[in-house]
């Protein structure tokens, strides 16, 4: 390979991308229908017992479908025979996903964008899950006095 970026290259990661987007949208789902068959917790002004496990359920689920996408990605890269592991492969791609970056592990040139894009991709499945759990959050406490 010399290094050149391809049409493909550039298809992988947009699918992706996209992949990215619709497992989040699954994780909205799957939230929405457990937090609704639980009762919903008593809106006080001060978070209760049962509010409180109404928000970690929340936190639980939101977490495991940042793993799941996280996952995904370093499936990606392990089929590409990048990084040399498995679990540098998931190494890799968590600290790409949470923009950190991993400064000892670097993917081929021809797949750095890809790489990128996971970073981009990211920082949007972050802001979209703490939107989910500020609306989570929000549902749990009363309106203050206005």
């Amino acid at each position: 390979m010399d290094g050149t970026i391809s049409s493909l290259h550039m298809l992988r990661g947009i699918g992706m991308l996209g992949t990215t987007v619709v497992v989040q949208a699954i994780v909205q789902i799957i939230l929405t229908r457990v937090l609704e068959k639980m009762p919903p917790p008593r809106r006080t002004k001060h978070l209760g017992i049962y509010g409180t496990i109404y928000i970690v359920v929340a936190v639980l689920i939101l977490a495991l479908g940042l793993i799941a996408e996280i996952s995904l990605w370093a499936v990606l890269y392990y089929s590409w025979g990048e990084l040399g592991g498995y679990a540098n492969c998931a190494y890799f791609s968590l600290a790409s996903f949470t923009t950190i970056g991993a400064s000892d592990l670097s993917l081929s040139p021809v797949h750095r964008l890809v790489g990128a894009q996971e970073s981009a991709i990211g920082m949007l499945m972050f802001g979209w899950t703490t939107a989910l759990m500020i609306e989570v959050i929000s549902s749990t406490r009363a309106a203050s006095p206005g």
